[in-house]
């Protein structure tokens, strides 16, 4: 019960009001004022993760490239070696296709058919003289060379990938053609060793 006031008549209750402290307030108007920096700040923030993450697929399919370059320019020296050398995956004997389907087999983060290994040969006497510098396709001729792979000849693997780079924003600074793409290259040699 409420005191009497001291001229004995009783004041009116005085509605019950709601006065917020001045760090109360300060607390309420930080909120909407981190809601207003993060509504800003947020697509941005997006937009560089999104960079980050196609940088990285841009990474890892260029190591797969190089690294399917370098297997497949082994499995080319291996084959050809030996009259007689299988496949390391048991598909077969050693050709030319077949080690450019070896290659294509190990490339599993890149689309299926968007790499056509170049698969090259190079007599011992064409490395020692210096006049194996553009060497003749071994998967555009007919002859197979496998069974010429002598001591000191190579087998050079080239191949590429047109990488898409789905941002705008990454291709301006990665792009190699002006269809927002990167031409990714990879080249392997491997030396015969019989």
């Amino acid at each position: 019960m409420t005191p009497m006031p001291e001229g004995g008549a009783q004041e009116a209750p005085i509605a019950h009001r709601r006065v917020l402290s001045p760090r109360r307030r300060g607390l309420r108007r930080g909120k909407g004022q981190a809601m207003v920096e993060f509504a800003l700040i947020a697509p941005a923030g997006f937009l560089l993760l999104l960079s980050i993450l196609v940088v990285g697929i841009l990474v890892t399919n260029y190591i797969q490239l190089a690294n399917a370059a370098r297997d497949g320019a082994r499995v080319a020296a291996i084959c050809g070696s030996s009259a007689t050398a299988q496949m390391p995956d048991n598909s077969g004997g050693c050709t030319p296709a077949n080690v450019a389907n070896y290659i294509t087999a190990h490339l599993v983060a890149l689309p299926a058919g968007s790499v056509t290994p170049q698969i090259y040969f190079c007599t011992s006497a064409e490395v020692q003289s210096g006049t194996c510098a553009v060497p003749a396709n071994l998967l555009s001729s007919t002859a197979t060379a496998f069974t010429q792979c002598q001591t000191g000849a190579i087998f050079e693997i080239d191949m590429y990938y047109d990488q898409p780079l789905y941002l705008p924003l990454v291709g301006n600074f990665f792009q190699t053609s002006s269809n927002n793409t990167r031409r990714l290259t990879a080249s392997a040699e491997a030396t015969c060793e019989q």
